[in-house]
């Protein structure tokens, strides 16, 4: 495309230099600025119709993933909401129990896969049972539920300390939150690990009543979760709410 271009603009200049030139030099250049000024034309436009092939292709290309990623989304909801009827027509407790336990641990997996980086963490924080009666409530990530990279969250989050009670807090408000760089909150409120840089956490919760603990993930760099991703957290907690708030 250069090299024509310099034909192009070049065989005119020299041909009007008025130089006494052989007739088939002159003509040979004459001959030489014209194709390669079609010549240019149409690679021009070639690339013109390659640019608008790729934007096609491009657009047809975001429209296949958006399907896909649809597709998917509904393959997840149906498995959901079947494992939710399955919890509420159980007949024994003990099924029952053991039927949320899996939808906890669904939930996980799928928040840990469908939100952030490959290398994004996903938890369960509740309340723990045996701090119940000591007038100063624990949560913590309770029988291994968490999903993502390979440490595990070891964080116990008391009421009488400032990241603890910050954490309830939110839980009994029903609230969500998404912090994007963990090192621009309050010392008190950092986390006390390096291991991860922003979070989003979001209330597990039925309807706004009960409260049942929260949904996590954590990401180690900020920039690796963004904040609409704090709405599929959401209606993830909030499935898992309904599924917990089953009782008969």
């Amino acid at each position: 495309m250069g090299t024509l271009s310099v034909v192009t603009y070049v065989g005119p200049i020299v041909l009007g230099l008025g130089l006494e030139l052989p007739i088939w030099l002159a003509m040979t250049i004459m001959g030489v600025g014209v194709i390669a000024t079609v010549a240019t034309v149409i690679v021009s436009r070639r690339e013109a119709v390659a640019a608008r092939r790729d934007l096609v292709t491009a657009e047809q290309a975001a429209k296949v993933a958006a399907e896909r990623a649809r597709g998917a989304m509904e393959d997840v909801l149906t498995v959901l909401v079947h494992h939710i009827g399955e919890i509420v027509s159980a007949n024994s407790k003990s099924t029952r129990s053991q039927l949320q336990q899996q939808m906890k641990q669904a939930i996980v997996s799928l928040t840990a896969q469908l939100i952030g980086p490959d290398n994004a963490r996903a938890c369960v924080l509740e309340v723990d049972p045996a701090s119940q009666g000591t007038g100063i409530r624990e949560m913590k990530c309770l029988n291994g539920l968490w999903m993502g990279r390979a440490e595990a969250p070891r964080t116990v989050f008391r009421e009488d300390q400032a990241r603890g009670a910050s954490l309830l807090k939110l839980m009994d408000d029903r609230k969500s939150t998404f912090v994007e760089n963990v090192d621009a909150l309050d010392p008190a409120l950092r986390p006390e690990t390096d291991s991860y840089k922003t979070y989003i956490t979001a209330t597990i919760t039925a309807a706004g009543k009960d409260a049942f603990g929260v949904l996590c993930v954590d990401a180690p760099s900020p920039g690796n979760l963004r904040k609409e991703d704090i709405r599929l957290v959401e209606v993830l907690a909030r499935l898992l709410g309904a599924a917990l708030a089953v009782r008969r």
